[in-house]
């Protein structure tokens, strides 16, 4: 049977969401752990649905429960729009939110105030894309919705993939006092090396950059995404071979797309050397005209679950850094 894989992007919107049924990631403490609570951060647990490899969590929204997909490579947060009204939020019938998932699909959602609970922290008022509803089978169809970058910066979130944990600010942080919640900033001891991410032109900073036999990869950071994905502009300019395979990829606004597999050879992130990457390819033209670099060159690709959970990375959207690596582990295989 063919492998279908859920590739969620920047401004992509969820639809008929439904609830998901999770268990914990049962991983153990380590020094980065410590770091965190060290600062005053403390973690709310992760899971994963069956049969999917990317983090979700519980959240409140106007004090009701509900399951987020954690997903770096969206601008907002989305919420089912029927979940939405129930709990007392009101569409602005006035504004109107075009989006496009990351095969091209236009979708229009709508926006709504509430309150969103992560912890014992919550964001009030919270604008919310209202997702439509939609009878197509899309990335993020098992959840009430997403949470985006907004919310993880927000919040100064810290998603850590490495034990499956969101690490919010405590009372006793110290970006976390006179009545507000500043960006942690780069700290020493959560990564092997952290890397800088930058802002795609007008979007919020989600890219990180690579060298691959000294040429430059730039990459949107995504949570959403299962796979790591190279678009196949960039494959064909750079001469690399591809095998084709029977996988394919949804995006979150239901589209499909085939892909073929690669492999590239010691790519560098920073003082990191991957020694095999493999990625996914397929073309990327959408992504490639939304998401470029500040010298306005299209991005690579997407940075998906695979390598973030390989990489033991730790996303800080408020400060602008992925840190990879356990600072315990000096290398990765």
């Amino acid at each position: 049977m063919p492998r279908v894989l859920r590739l969620a992007s920047a401004i992509v919107a969820a639809a008929l969401l439904t609830q998901c049924t999770m268990g914990p990631t049962g991983r153990g403490e380590g020094p980065r752990a410590k770091r965190l609570a060290a600062l005053g951060y403390e973690p709310l647990e992760l899971q994963k649905s069956s049969g999917d490899s990317r983090y979700s969590g519980r959240f409140r929204v106007n004090g009701q429960e509900v399951c987020f997909l954690i997903d770096s490579g969206a601008n907002s947060t989305d919420l089912d729009y029927k979940l939405a009204t129930s709990f007392g939020i009101r569409p602005e019938k006035a504004v109107k939110v075009i989006s496009r998932g990351a095969l091209g699909r236009p979708v229009t959602s709508q926006v709504g105030l509430g309150a969103l609970g992560a912890g014992h922290v919550t964001a009030a008022p919270f604008a919310f894309m209202l997702a439509p509803p939609t009878e197509r089978h899309t990335a993020t169809s098992r959840y009430d919705g997403q949470m985006g970058l907004d919310a993880l910066s927000g919040i100064a979130a810290l998603v850590d993939l490495q034990s499956g944990k969101l690490w919010i600010p405590g009372p006793r942080a110290a970006n976390a006092r006179q009545g507000g919640i500043q960006a942690l900033g780069r700290r020493e001891g959560l990564g092997f090396d952290s890397l800088r991410l930058e802002s795609a032109g007008r979007l919020p900073p989600l890219l990180v950059n690579s060298r691959h036999n000294g040429k430059l990869l730039t990459w949107v950071v995504d949570t959403g995404a299962e796979v790591t994905v190279m678009a196949a502009e960039t494959v064909k300019r750079l001469g690399i071979a591809a095998t084709p395979s029977r996988s394919k990829i949804i995006d979150a606004s239901g589209d499909r797309a085939s892909v073929s597999t690669a492999t590239l050879y010691d790519v560098v992130f920073g003082q990191l050397v991957v020694s095999e990457f493999q990625v996914a390819v397929t073309s990327l033209k959408t992504i490639r005209r939304t998401f470029r670099d500040r010298s306005g060159r299209p991005v690579d690709g997407i940075i998906g679950m695979d390598f973030l959970e390989e990489s033991s990375a730790l996303l800080d959207a408020a400060s602008k850094v992925l840190y990879i690596g356990n600072p315990s582990r000096p290398g990765l295989d």
